[in-house]
């Protein structure tokens, strides 16, 4: 089984390139749904993360809005976080083993979370900076100093692409997207039949 990574930043497009393979019925393990998930199923972590921001309930946004303003907590969230959420990968990447012979790891903070060694190789998804803001600003009614805090938090696009194995630029239109998706997945493909 190849395990593909899947990152890139906040608005990159990792979500239009991550609906690509499954279109193409390729296994994608999200690593936000499955955070999500598990602060629904796991008490502990729900627990430990509302304990550290002596939060009552917990609330996303709140938090959010909590460890965007600040790198010591966001530095804080995601040393809770990550380990449970790797957990979870290492359990669903056994379920998967024998019957798949791809599987996409889309995880945003892929490097941040020291993840790289879950993957046979990584694609970043690329956007210029001017057009992230803009996309950020119109998705999610972020000011300007919102979206660029938001992007400030996460290693940059440019570093991303430097160590990854290959990078799609989602600058343009989607069906560029989807070529050089599609070129990437050929390539990885013959890769499997090579083995």
């Amino acid at each position: 089984m190849i395990k593909i990574g899947l990152t890139g930043g906040i608005a990159s497009g990792k979500s239009l390139v991550s609906g690509f393979f499954e279109d193409e019925g390729i296994i994608v393990l999200d690593a936000d749904k499955i955070y999500k998930n598990l602060l629904k199923t796991n008490e502990l972590l729900y627990n430990e993360i509302k304990n550290a921001f002596n939060l009552k309930d917990l609330d996303l946004t709140i938090l959010a809005n909590i460890v965007f303003n600040n790198q010591d907590k966001i530095k804080l969230l995601n040393s809770i976080a990550h380990p449970y959420v790797k957990e979870e990968y290492i359990k669903l990447l056994k379920e998967y083993e024998r019957s798949e012979k791809l599987v996409v790891l889309d995880i945003p903070l892929l490097y941040e979370a020291k993840m790289e060694s879950y993957c046979d190789l990584i694609i970043c998804v690329y956007i210029d900076e001017e057009i992230q803001i803009e996309r950020l600003i119109e998705r999610d009614s972020f000011s300007v100093e919102d979206a660029q805090k938001r992007i400030a938090s996460q290693m940059s696009l440019s570093e991303k692409c430097k160590i990854s194995d290959y990078v799609i630029d989602n600058s343009k239109s989607r069906e560029f997207s989807y070529y050089q998706f599609k070129k990437i997945l050929n390539l990885i493909k013959e890769k499997i039949d090579v083995n």
